[in-house]
């Protein structure tokens, strides 16, 4: 009686294995030499498509090798059942950031300024080739709660505030500018990384000494990428609820669901 080691192979579930594994390899190696070993950005976000198009070929190539190794009776059916697994298992990555890409609008670079953001200085010098623009372009959309923070601290003080915030969040310090006496601004600029694949984000705060109050105005905007996923906008909320909850004297400044200026290049 024959068994089913002794059946023809299906080509397909070997294929299936075979490109699930070298996805795999893919996106392990490129979060690793990007993280650890300074490779380019913009070469491990291509990288990163290639491995999870790559493994969503997989994933179907082993579907169907699974069907055929079925209906033919041909041996390898651990194969595709390991090619479905392993293509999955890569695609969780992506799959799990489907939800946010479907409702978040494609901006990349978000601004409390809805006519004067403020200027990226010393963080132009980290931008390097297939990075976005620095520069900023007027485009609306619905953002509640993007927008400059009331201080009623002196200049001084509220720069000191602010800067306590930014080492608290352990971003990483690109330039501290203390207030001009003539111009009575100062900026910080500063670079967050993303957790897993160590993805830069630009900031800068503004802040400008009025009187007796301050007004502090943030900008966050991804190096890479047309979709922030919602992240710029959110860690500028939270930045200012953390200001908010641990001083009274401290409020937003205009109304809400004000139109948000995002995008590349300024006017």
């Amino acid at each position: 009686m024959s068994n089913r080691s002794s059946f023809r192979k299906s080509k397909l579930a070997d294929w299936g294995f075979r490109l699930s594994v070298v996805s795999a390899h893919i996106v392990v190696f490129t979060v690793i030499f990007h993280r650890f070993a300074g490779q380019s950005t913009a070469v491990a976000l291509n990288l990163l498509q290639i491995g999870f198009v790559g493994a969503f070929v997989a994933l179907i190539i082993s579907l169907i090798g699974a069907v055929q190794i079925w209906n033919r009776l041909l041996s390898g059916f651990g194969k595709a059942v390991f090619g479905v697994f392993l293509s999955l298992l890569v695609l969780a990555w992506p799959l799990s950031q489907l939800p946010r890409y479907l409702i978040s609008p494609p901006i990349y670079d978000v601004s409390t300024d809805l006519t004067s953001p403020p200027l990226f200085q010393d963080l132009v010098a980290k931008r390097e080739f297939g990075s976005n623009s620095t520069d900023f372009v007027k485009q609306a959309t619905f953002a509640e709660d993007v927008r400059p923070l009331r201080i009623k601290k002196s200049g001084q003080d509220a720069f000191d505030l602010v800067r306590q915030l930014v080492l608290k969040r352990k971003w990483e310090l690109v330039a501290i500018k203390p207030l001009d006496k003539n111009t009575n601004v100062g900026y910080i600029e500063a670079v967050d990384y993303s957790y897993i694949l160590a993805v830069p984000d630009d900031i800068v705060l503004r802040i400008k000494a009025k009187g007796k109050e301050t007004i502090l105005d943030m900008r966050s905007a991804s190096r890479y990428g047309s979709f922030d996923l919602g992240r710029n906008q959110q860690r500028i909320q939270n930045f200012f609820n953390d200001l908010i909850t641990q001083n009274t004297d401290i409020d937003l400044v205009g109304k809400p669901s004000s139109p948000l200026h995002v995008g590349k290049k300024e006017n």
